[in-house]
């Protein structure tokens, strides 16, 4: 049978799997499970509506799960014979409780506490009943099971151990979800997206500055903004990126952030790497770009001091931070010739690609290679 729990509680539930597993060793009955990854689980949280006063789903939550593979119908079955229901009985009725998901006999919640197998008319507190291969159903007491059937008593508890483990499930009520209150998952798209939407209005600040991508990200993810459709559209484009990407070829931010964008979801931990993405997949494309396309070098424009006029084929802010004198905005400017401009600005700027812009050369520099006009005073041209 497979079940699955919270991640938090594998530990707990493994460890009870493994003391039924040595009681069973003990009675000679074959018990084993298995623990599957971590995956992301939808879990419903229940509660009472207040208009009808009846359950009623009252959230969704996507959580991190576990699930378990557990091999122990030895517990309940030998000899052609299977517990069915193990019954409780006591003078208000009986309490019924089915083995293996079987459904229970309206009969048995009434049923005296006799035995099929010895006859005796004595009073007994538990029986069970149990199904032969040939689809006949007898009720026998807790001394007789073991000599008619086979079947331990002890491991038909066993059983409803293993059995309260599944009925636990991962859905729960409004109390029940405050008090464990799971690790929760969110989705990849949303938190590239968010990430893209950040990068795109203030540039990428590092996990070391104050006010950095990965806080903002964060904060707008836990309370559940909506990303632009321009996000959701360049995250789309990072994901398949992503997930075509060669794992040999990638770093290790990037082999990690493969694996959370194939399985989709990502704990909050893993916020931080996904928010540089979009800012790695802009990069990837650009160097791509210089590499394949046969473009002219970028060279120096206008002298130390001189007033320029250029037309911005593309427009990019690339980070921004805050310092004493206040915030500081780094842009570049890319003309119709390939030609790099950088403007460190105290202000933000708002131009679109292909604008036209007037600038004052401040000095010229060389990056990676890349041949840089440095600027200030820049403003659209009138």
């Amino acid at each position: 049978m497979t079940f699955t729990v919270y991640a938090e509680l594998a530990q707990e539930v493994s460890k009870k799997l493994d003391r039924l597993a040595k009681k069973a060793d003990a009675y000679g009955i074959q018990f084993s499970y298995s623990t599957g990854a971590e995956h992301p689980q939808l879990v419903r949280v229940m509660g009472v509506d207040p208009v009808t006063q009846t359950q009623a789903e009252v959230s969704r939550h996507t959580v991190a799960a576990v699930n378990f593979e557990v091999e122990c119908d030895g517990l309940i079955r030998a000899n052609g014979w299977t517990v069915r229901a193990k019954v409780e009985h006591g003078d208000k009725g009986n309490i019924v409780t089915v083995f293996g998901g079987y459904k229970a006999n309206p009969a048995w919640y009434t049923a005296a506490p006799n035995c099929d197998h010895c006859q005796t008319n004595r009073y007994r507190g538990v029986t069970f009943f149990v199904e032969h291969e040939d689809g006949s159903v007898r009720q026998v007491g807790r001394t007789c099971l073991k000599e008619y059937t086979g079947i331990s008593p002890a491991t038909a508890a066993m059983w409803a151990e293993v059995q309260d483990l599944v009925d636990r499930g991962v859905d729960c009520t409004r109390e029940e979800w405050d008090a464990w209150h799971p690790a929760p998952m969110y989705e990849v798209l949303g938190i590239l997206a968010h990430a893209a939407d950040e990068v795109r209005e203030f540039g990428y600040r590092r996990s070391s500055e104050p006010d950095s991508t990965r806080d903002r990200v964060l904060g707008r993810v836990l309370s559940g903004e909506q990303p632009s459709e321009a996000g959701l559209a360049e995250a789309r484009e990072v994901m398949d990126w992503l997930t075509a990407m060669e794992p040999d070829d990638a770093s290790d931010l990037e082999r990690n952030c493969i694996t959370l964008a194939l399985s989709g979801y990502a704990k909050r931990n893993h916020i931080g790497m996904l928010a540089y993405m979009p800012v790695g997949h802009r990069r990837k494309i650009e160097r791509q770009a210089q590499q394949e396309a046969a473009v002219a070098r970028s060279e120096y424009v206008g002298e130390v001091g001189q007033r320029i006029t250029l037309k911005a084929a593309t427009v990019a802010l690339l980070s921004s931070w805050d310092g004493y004198y206040g915030t500081t905005w780094l842009y570049k400017f890319v003309d119709e010739s390939g030609n790099v401009f950088i403007w460190k600005s105290s202000r933000p700027f708002t131009a679109e690609d292909g604008a036209t812009i007037r600038a004052t050369v401040k000095d010229h520099n060389e990056r990676d290679g890349v041949k840089q006009t440095i600027v200030t005073r820049c403003c659209l041209a009138a």
